[in-house]
């Protein structure tokens, strides 16, 4: 008795686990698309996307040259603190 409700249990935990998570998000389509929304429709935030991208470019190419100077390390951090706090702003305001 007790092997067939332990194995109950497991089978309904294993069924869960193994449940794609296309079918879960199909019982709410409007919830598994929001953040898709945020990161796809807004071209301001693609672009400063890819500012960050391009800055850490940056960054690595001027590694690769040597260490960084103050100067650099002080610019590349000014620049991204910019960036994090523009794309901040702008997720912020879509909640």
């Amino acid at each position: 008795m007790n092997g067939r409700i332990v194995s109950a249990v497991c089978a309904a935990a294993l069924l869960a686990a193994l449940m794609p998570a296309g079918v879960m998000a199909a019982k709410n389509p409007a919830r598994a698309r929001q953040g898709a929304k945020a990161g796809k429709q807004n071209p301001e935030l693609k672009q400063l996307k890819a500012e960050k991208k391009a800055l850490r470019s940056q960054v690595q190419a001027a590694k690769a040259n040597g260490k960084l100077s103050k100067e650099d390390r002080a610019r590349f951090k000014a620049e991204r603190d910019r960036l994090r706090s523009e794309m901040n702003a702008l997720t912020q305001t879509g909640r």
